[in-house]
């Protein structure tokens, strides 16, 4: 159930424009808008922008439309009032929408190589880096560890960029078995709220 005090997320471009999400709290809840903290250095939203947010209800992660009415507060934390502009549907199975899991402690093997680092998780898919070189499309055996969580599945490699003489980043996607219980998106669903959770935490101690 939904009350203030509960995690939320907005979509925002980073400095190498791909989609993150940034955590916040809800502080206010009304019928048509919600005023929400945000605890960032960066610059967020103007009033008048239009943005989506997300959130969890009922085991299932929520997209909803917004515009920002108005931003108040300075430095580290901003409270911002925002508007629904649209209705509330499910961002399950959307792949683009992102959290960094750079500092989140997850291990990935891609095929043979360990040590492979992720980057980003979603409910459908990863960013990662590897040292060994990939074609586009091909598929992958992954394994994931996340704290004591282990899952593993099939995934393909949407797009590959080299970092470096030794380095490549790749997107993939999970090639899901049919229904609801791959193991492979359970566990990716998991890991991605996990992991939303754990960078929402320095929010909720500054509140």
């Amino acid at each position: 159930m939904l009350s203030e005090g509960s995690p939320v997320y907005l979509q925002r471009d980073d400095l190498s424009g791909d989609r993150v999400l940034q955590p916040g709290i809800i502080a206010a809840m009304a019928q048509d808008r919600w005023t929400i903290d945000f605890e960032t250095s960066e610059p967020l939203l103007e009033a008048g922008d239009e943005r989506l947010i997300y959130y969890t209800q009922i085991n299932k992660f929520i997209q909803r439309p917004v515009r920002v009415e108005e931003r108040s507060g300075s430095g580290p934390l901003s409270q911002v009032v925002m508007k629904f502009i649209g209705d509330a549907i499910s961002a399950d199975t959307r792949q683009e929408y992102r959290v960094s899991a750079v500092d989140a402690g997850l291990a990935a093997i891609l095929g043979s190589e360990e040590g492979c680092t992720v980057e980003d998780i979603s409910m459908s898919g990863l960013g990662v880096t590897c040292r060994r070189k990939h074609s586009i499309g091909q598929p992958l055996d992954v394994k994931l560890r996340y704290k004591d969580d282990e899952f593993s599945g099939r995934m393909t490699v949407q797009y590959g960029r080299e970092l470096g003489v030794e380095r490549t980043r790749y997107g993939l996607r999970g090639l899901f078995e049919a229904g609801d219980g791959s193991p492979l998106r359970n566990g990716l669903t998991r890991t991605t709220l996990a992991i939303h959770r754990q960078q929402l935490q320095p929010v909720s101690g500054a509140a």
